[in-house]
Formats: C-alpha cells, structure tokens, sequence
C-alpha cells in the first residue's frame, strides 16, 4: 500500500498553530525570571528560569508529542519504537525557542520566525516521509533529514556562543545537542539500531573540545564550525564501522572534513 504524502492536515495544523503561537506569546509576557541557587562540590551555579526557558521545554514537548500524534494515524508507521521520529523534531522546536528568545523584538524577529517555520515544517514533514518505508521520498526524507540536523547542531552551537553562556551552562546545551544529532544520524541509516553507550562516548569527545573552544578567542561562527566539523567527522567514521566498512577511507575523509572546517573556524574567527 502507497502512503500518503502529506500527514492528517488538521493535525499539522493544530501542532504548528500552538507551537508558533508559544512562540509569538513568549514574547508579550513579561515575567520576572527566577535563580535557582545550586551547589555542587562547593561550586555556586546559578541557574536562571525565564519564560524563555518554559516556553522552549513547552514546544520541545509539544511538537514531539505531535509528531507521535501524527505518526499514529498512519498505517505505515511503526507501531512502537517511535521514539526515534521524536528526536529531531524536538531538538528543532527547542533551539529555535532559544534563537528567537534571544533576538530583538522587530521586524527582522517575524522574518526569522517566518524562516524557523519552514524550517520546523521541513523537519516534521521530512520525519513524516522517513517514518514510513513505502512513502515515495522515504530515502530523500533520510537524506535531508541528516543534514538538517547538522544544520541545528550548528545553529545550536552558534547561540550558545553568541549569547556567552558560562561554561557549566555552555556545555550541557552542547552535550545534548551533539547527543541528539549523533543518535538521530545514526537511527536514520538502514537496519541500524540505537546504541546509547556508543553515542554518550561520541557526546563525550565532542565536550571535551567544546571545553577548550570555550576559552579559545573564537567568534560564534567559527565556534559552531569547529564543533560541526567534529560532529560530521566522528558520525561518518562511526556509521562505517558500524555499517562494517573498511575503516581506513572513513578515517581518511573524516580527517580532511575536519580540517577543512576547522580551517574555516579560525578564518572566521
């Protein structure tokens, strides 16, 4: 049987009103934000909560749960283990959140939001079409769908720069982002399965270099370049061997895309 190519229009409609419409009414909501004083090993860490920080664990939610609403409509779908087709839309939703939040309110915030639409459109119709192996662009959705997470690492890592977050706040941002990006990567290869403990020791490397570029003059730009290069490198090596590929090419490609984008970090920098 031939899926369908677009999702239930009422329940598209429904999930993208309410998440452009958190987003549109963080704004008019002023609020004052709240420190959450924690103390780890003698450590202060000062933790601030905004509606900024509501708003994106709301649309984070929000479209995960919308994408699973879809999804179970549809007679291609997997009928568990959807989880998957979670990830990506709920990282989009998120760090779309903390761009807008972190944006003056003009003209050029509707503009950008206008695009992040598209953009979080793009991703929930692309998980649409991967979810379900008989879909006409189920290969072309997989495709796009991994480049598009590259493309949210990348914004991800550029506002955690711009905004100069502390490094104790810099680097969970980033260890969830890179997280995400190598879990979905990987899940949306043929026939492979999640591995956790092999994408935390991924995350884990991509954290430690995190953690030297944080106090690197590095402008934002060249920040995101340096960590994307490193996500793309290692994801590549990584699903050849998991693939069972010869390693030594991979290793080879790896190495000069990393330098390449590295190079492009500190001519940018």
């Amino acid at each position: 049987m031939q899926a369908r190519l677009f999702p239930d229009g009422e329940r598209l409609s429904a999930v993208m009103a309410i998440t452009l419409l958190a987003y549109a009414g963080s704004r008019f909501i002023q609020a004052p934000g709240q420190v959450l004083a924690l103390e780890l090993a003698g450590i202060y860490l000062p933790l601030q909560m905004s509606v900024n920080t509501a708003v994106a664990l709301f649309v984070a939610g929000l479209t995960a749960a919308g994408v699973d609403w879809m999804l179970q409509s549809e007679d291609g779908a997997p009928r568990t283990s959807r989880f998957r087709h979670w990830t990506l839309p709920a990282m989009t939703a998120w760090v779309l959140s903390l761009l807008l939040g972190n944006l003056t309110f003009d003209l050029n915030w509707w503009a950008t939001l206008a695009l992040c639409t598209l953009l979080l459109l793009a991703v929930i119709m692309g998980e649409f079409a991967s979810a379900q192996p008989e879909h006409r662009y189920h290969w072309l959705a997989s495709v796009v769908l991994r480049f598009l997470m590259l493309g949210l690492f990348l914004i991800l890592a550029i506002t955690v720069r711009a905004v100069g977050l502390r490094l104790f706040l810099a680097l969970p941002a980033v260890a969830l982002g890179a997280f995400a990006a190598f879990s979905r990567m990987q899940l949306l290869l043929p026939g492979q399965a999640w591995r956790p403990v092999q994408m935390a020791g991924l995350t884990f490397l991509c954290v430690q270099v995190a953690a030297a570029l944080h106090y690197l003059p590095f402008s934002a730009l060249g920040y995101g370049l340096a960590l994307l290069g490193l996500v793309f490198a290692l994801n590549h090596f990584v699903s050849a061997l998991n693939l069972e590929q010869p390693w030594l090419a991979p290793a080879r490609e790896g190495l000069i895309t990393l330098g390449i984008f590295w190079a492009l970090a500190l001519l940018v920098r």
